[in-house]
């Protein structure tokens, strides 16, 4: 089973001259860990649809994600 140590938020700089401390959603990254192995998955989630994500909702997207990097291959 897929454990999710930790979820980050990713912020992106978008400053101009009236607001230079302005940030936009860049979406998630998800440090994950199964037996040994450790990673870190990128997922491009809405800002809107990512707020109301439960952990099992993460974990869900990091193995379909996951998967989906196997089917590349």
């Amino acid at each position: 089973m897929i454990c999710i140590e930790k979820v980050h938020v990713i912020r992106i700089e978008a400053g101009n001259v009236a607001n230079p401390n302005s940030h936009v959603y860049g979406g998630l990254i998800v440090d994950y860990w199964q037996n040994d192995m450790r990673g870190q998955v990128r997922l491009d989630i809405p800002e809107n649809a990512a707020m109301d994500l439960t952990l099992n909702d993460i974990r869900e997207r990091v193995v379909l994600k996951l998967r989906e990097g196997v089917n590349d291959e």
